[in-house]
């Protein structure tokens, strides 16, 4: 067991079946209809504790129904949501998405509310009382996204590297304020896919040569290590070699059908980072993340979808046996 600290969006789910996604102008008539706790960081967070890891939250959520459905969540999959504070002046995130049905694919409105709140000396209070609280021989893994203000990721990002934690960017979604190198050098693994890869390095991804040239801008800015998640066709691990030079590994996606891709992303942030804080080498912890994200597709819903590890160690080893 290692420990994880998400700093990031807590966000109902209010999810839409349709038999295909519709087209502008256009109404359709819906096939199901679910509201789930979601929201990026909170999915992670759900994703390493099922992984487990012993996960702390930070983050803020309205002073509404919803908020007291977030507090026993996170106490039921085990999550200090201590620092997950109240808003009294704002209601908690929502989202609307869209699942088509024929592909599984999805189309996301989000409506951050009290997220967008979240402020910098509230970030400095958490990571400052997990940092005390933490054995000086403990390593820990922070993990945050952009569904937040970016001043509080940034804020987050450097006291985290400053307490000597291992730190993990998800830029998702890539803010309106570019991200700049000196945040960037803050990161020691950046987990883009495809698209934000595309806006990070000004290359557009849609082939292997491509994905390797954004791979190596970005790693030019700052982070240690690259991982662009590439939906079905896995994921792509960029990183310096001993010799300087960036060296990439793909890793393939397992061959599974696809239900709802909502929080494949997610699932794959939130057991990477609990991988690596329970000491497993990148090569491994991307292989249990693309595992979990491979499950996870195969599920409706978001945080209903993460994986356990005893889940994600029977796949590896079928995968393996085969």
């Amino acid at each position: 067991m290692g420990r994880v600290v998400v700093l990031g969006s807590l966000i109902v789910d209010m999810v839409a079946r349709t038999a295909r996604l519709p087209g502008p102008g256009e109404t359709m008539l819906g096939t199901d209809y679910g509201v789930f706790l979601g929201g990026k960081g909170c999915n992670q967070a759900v994703a390493a504790a099922r992984q487990r890891a012993q996960v702390t939250m930070i983050g803020r959520v309205g002073a509404d129904s919803y908020a007291e459905s977030y507090a026993q969540a996170l106490q039921r999959e085990g999550i200090d949501g201590r620092y997950v504070l109240r808003d009294p002046q704002i209601g908690t995130g929502t989202a609307l998405i869209f699942v088509g049905e024929d592909t599984g694919q999805n189309m996301i409105v989000v409506a951050p509310q009290a997220n967008m709140r979240v402020a910098v000396e509230d970030v400095g209070a958490a990571l400052g009382s997990v940092a005390q609280s933490s054995d000086a021989h403990d390593s820990w893994v922070f993990l945050t996204q952009c569904e937040i203000p970016l001043e509080a990721t940034r804020a987050g990002l450097l006291r985290a590297r400053q307490a000597g934690a291992m730190t993990l960017l998800n830029p998702a979604p890539v803010p309106a304020e570019p991200l700049d190198d000196t945040t960037l050098s803050l990161v020691y693994t950046l987990i883009p896919n495809e698209s934000e890869a595309s806006a990070l390095s000004g290359i557009r991804v849609q082939s292997r040569a491509s994905a390797e040239a954004a791979a190596e801008r970005i790693l030019a800015r700052g982070p240690r290590h690259v991982a662009i998640t590439l939906g079905s066709q896995g994921y792509l691990w960029s990183t310096h070699a001993a010799d300087g030079a960036v060296e990439h590994v793909y890793g393939a996606a397992l061959d599974v059908r696809a239900v709802d891709v909502t929080a494949a992303g997610d699932t794959f942030c939130g057991t990477l980072a609990a991988s690596l804080a329970a000491g497993a080498s990148m090569p491994d912890a991307l292989r249990r993340a693309n595992a979990a994200a491979a499950i996870s597709v195969t599920r409706k819903g978001a945080q209903p979808s993460a994986p356990t590890t005893e889940e994600v160690d029977r796949i590896l080893a079928q995968t393996i046996g085969d």
